[in-house]
């Protein structure tokens, strides 16, 4: 390999990883992340039925641009040395069951989605992320009916016969 040729295959290097790290570097802000702090029900674990005073249902529908995504079962279940996370799910069928010792303490959706581990704020939901063509909506069908637009996403308090729905469409 003759001089001129090297010299060009380690510019060529030099500057592909140079590239690279540029790439890599952010802006000084942190990477945003919905679990930086999960909420505190969500790493209590009830065990079991045993002693439980709450067990109310809630149905969760969520709706990426027409089409629906699966919650998956057994969410809080048998979760690391956990055997029942307070919010969970027992079948794909989108139910949440909301079971706890004490019937007053509010069971708010963020830590169903702190213990399912998937982002779901504000922002959007997973990686569907709000944008100027995007939106991000949720509503609440009481057990009576009424269906209502609701902007406090995570720290909704999920109440027995509720329809969660959350809508990630583009913007009309």
């Amino acid at each position: 390999m003759n001089k001129e040729t090297l010299f060009w295959l380690v510019v060529t290097v030099g500057a592909l990883a140079a590239l690279g790290f540029l790439l890599g570097e952010s802006d000084g802000e942190p990477l945003y992340n919905s679990a930086d702090e999960r909420h505190a029900i969500a790493d209590e674990c009830i065990g079991s039925h045993s002693g439980i005073d709450r067990h109310d249902h809630a149905d969760l529908r969520i709706s990426v641009l027409g089409s629906f995504i699966e919650i998956p079962g057994d969410v809080g279940l048998n979760d690391g040395d956990c055997t029942m996370r307070p919010l969970h799910t027992h079948s794909e069928d989108g139910r949440i069951h909301a079971e706890y010792h004490d019937k007053t303490t509010d069971l708010p959706l963020e830590a169903f989605f702190d213990t399912w581990g998937i982002h779901m704020d504000e922002t959007g939901f997973d990686d569907y992320r709000v944008d100027d063509q995007h939106e991000f909506v949720m509503f609440v069908t009481e057990s009576g009916g009424q269906r209502t637009q609701v902007f406090d996403f995570g720290e909704h308090i999920i109440e027995d016969g509720q329809l969660i729905e959350l809508v990630y469409r583009e913007i009309a």
